[in-house]
This record gives C-alpha cells, structure tokens and sequence, in this order.
C-alpha cells in the first residue's frame, strides 16, 4: 500500500489546490477584474430599476408628487442610501473605466501585453475622477447646498 505525502492527503479531502482556478484565494488580477466588472454592472442595473420605481411614484394619478415627495423624504435621505449614492458614483466609475480598457484591448488591440498596467492605469484616472465627482456631490447628498 502507497503511503501518501501530506500533500497528497490534503488535496485528496480538500480540492482546492486541484481545482484552483475555482477558489477566490487562487484569483489572479484578471478574474477580479473580471468579477468586479459583474458585480458593479448588477449594482448598477439593481439601483436603476429602484431609481426608475422611486421616480415612478412622481406620476401617480391624483396624489404621485405628495406620494413621491414622502418617499424620498423618508428613504431618499436615510443616510445608508446617501452612503450608496456614493457607492454607486464608484461603482459607475469603476464599470465605466474597465469597459474602457475592455474596448481598448479587444477592438483596438491596446495594452493586450500589459493589461495589468493598463487597468492600474485607468483606476488611477478613475479614482481621480471619483474623488472629484465625491467633492462635488457631497453637500447635496447630504443636505448641505447652498
């Protein structure tokens, strides 16, 4: 009978490193980049489709903008919505500047050999644009206008 090393033993009950592709912890950079793409783009088609009902209630028939204005004053300013407003300016951001590079290395064939940097890249400019747009935005999300 074969004795088994302890390698052999762990993978034998454990497959993560058989099938490590399959395991977040084995993730390398691109599926992340991969994964993140999704996930801002089901935030972002979830928070429209919540966007597009709250704004809905505004065309109700005889009392839609009373109906509208007590929704948006009793959940419109919870400050966990404010805090995903700014979740989704990132979110937006961060989808927007990936498609970028997604255009940029499948239809034009730019930085296919450097991806990795390419994607720093644009995170940069998008983190920039993200702390400009945050700045802007902050005293209306939270009722601090002029």
């Amino acid at each position: 009978m074969k004795q088994l090393t302890d390698q052999e033993k762990f993978t034998e009950f454990w497959p993560g490193d058989r099938y490590g592709d399959l395991w977040p912890f084995h993730y390398k950079a691109g599926m992340w980049m991969w994964l993140f793409h999704r996930i801002t783009g089901l935030f972002i088609i979830g928070y429209g489709v919540i966007h597009l009902a709250e704004t809905a209630l505004a065309s109700l028939p005889g009392t839609g903008r009373a109906t509208f204005d007590w929704f948006y004053s009793v959940v419109g300013l919870h400050p966990l919505i404010q805090v995903l407003d700014v979740i989704l300016v990132a979110a937006l951001v961060y989808h927007g500047f990936n498609g970028l590079r997604l255009t940029l290395i499948d239809l034009l064939g730019i930085g296919v050999r450097s991806h990795k940097r390419l994607f720093w890249l644009l995170m940069a400019g998008g983190m920039i644009v993200w702390l400009l747009a945050v700045i802007e935005i902050w005293p209306y999300i939270f009722g601090h206008s002029a």
